[in-house]
């Protein structure tokens, strides 16, 4: 068990102002079986007044709405969480097993798992972590070439993206081999930014690992979000009013 603080704060831009502003975070981290939440606190700017919900994941939704001019929009969190990855998660959903709107596979993909899938044989730990090696040997880390709309049949094709890249590339391999799997966003001692990574189902619990530093997960990470993809861990999604075009931009994000 680790006792960890945690920083995560970003500002949302646009060019021209905006109005009837209605938005979703996903930025609270959840109380789980792996992790205790001992403190957090959220501040948003400009203030407004939000309504805390749970999503069908088990995401914290953090939704407000802003009504007048505005040209910005800030938020912050900040606590701290006792984290114990040797405790298990066990709740287990069956659409985890099937391809959602970034994992699923193209026909180089299914070839690349074809050619490796004699080799993927023990249990289901031995088969994930062979699957992660595999992907490791052929993908590469380079920031700047894929984008969050990116999926995992797009970025293999460029053997090459980000740790989003890396955990939808390995979901969609471990959902070809009948293994269930989940997409997880966070924050890590790895990362100065927010991280991904995986979760499978071994039959009992989940157990995690991070393909993009090829190896399993431990109390250096914390979840913030998780689903059978990036969509459903998105840290904002919001609709608006006004001609504009809008950046985000990440301040800062630290695990201590």
């Amino acid at each position: 068990m680790k006792k960890v603080n945690y920083y995560y704060s970003t500002k949302l831009t646009f060019d021209d102002y905006v109005h009837d502003h209605s938005f979703a975070l996903r930025v609270i981290p959840p109380e789980t079986d792996t992790q205790k939440i001992l403190s957090c606190s959220l501040d948003i700017s400009p203030y407004v007044s939000a309504q805390q919900t749970v999503d069908a994941f088990g995401n914290n939704v953090t939704a407000g709405y802003l009504k007048g001019d505005h040209r910005f929009l800030d938020f912050e969190i900040k606590g701290t969480a006792e984290v114990d990855h040797t405790k298990h998660r066990t709740d287990y959903m069956p659409c985890y097993l099937y391809q959602s709107q970034y994992t699923v596979p193209d026909d180089e993909l299914k070839d690349f798992y074809g050619q490796i899938k004699a080799k993927c044989t023990g249990t289901v730990q031995d088969k994930a972590a062979f699957l992660c090696s595999e992907l490791s040997d052929v993908f590469g880390y380079h920031k700047g070439v894929t984008d969050t709309s990116t999926t995992a049949a797009q970025a293999f094709a460029l053997k090459e993206g980000v740790c989003q890249d890396f955990s939808h590339i390995l979901i969609s391999l471990l959902r070809m081999d009948g293994i269930a799997a989940r997409y997880i966003a966070g924050l890590a001692f790895c990362d100065g930014e927010t991280h991904s990574w995986v979760e499978y189902w071994t039959g009992d619990h989940w157990e995690g690992i991070d393909p993009a530093n090829n190896c399993p997960v431990n109390d250096d990470y914390l979840i913030i979000a998780q689903g059978r993809d990036f969509r459903d861990c998105a840290i904002d999604r919001g609709v608006m009013y006004g001609q504009y075009t809008r950046s985000l931009q990440l301040v800062r994000s630290v695990l201590t």
